[in-house]
């Protein structure tokens, strides 16, 4: 389950992303406090260029794979085992931790023509 700390903290976050021009190393920080090991894995994901935005869809290239996310939803597995079951305690894995830190700094992705 999700606890209300969480929501506080991730709430509290992503106002503060919405107001940066960057990826400063406070926010990293904060993104690795809050969303721990996955925080970590969707900074290295950012920082990796390894967002993608094609037409209107968001990818993430993961390690084995690409993962379309739709808002907070991803085609991977630790989305189908641990995010969408409750199990992890938080709300998003991290390709779309990745994919939203891109959209809300509007920033770090990278563009590629619809196929």
């Amino acid at each position: 389950m999700i606890s209300e700390s969480f929501r506080e903290s991730k709430e509290n976050l992503f106002k503060k992303l919405q107001t940066a021009a960057s990826l400063s190393p406070e926010l990293e920080n904060e993104i690795i406090e809050v969303y721990r090991k996955r925080g970590k894995r969707a900074i290295e994901a950012v920082k990796g260029r390894r967002v993608i935005k094609r037409g209107q869809r968001w990818f993430v290239r993961g390690k084995n794979d690409e993962y379309e996310v739709v808002k907070n939803f991803c085609t991977c597995s630790d989305y189908v085992m641990n995010i969408s079951t409750g199990k992890a305690g938080v709300d998003m894995c991290y390709h779309a931790l990745a994919k939203n830190i891109c959209q809300v700094l509007n920033s770090y992705y990278v563009v590629e023509p619809e196929h």
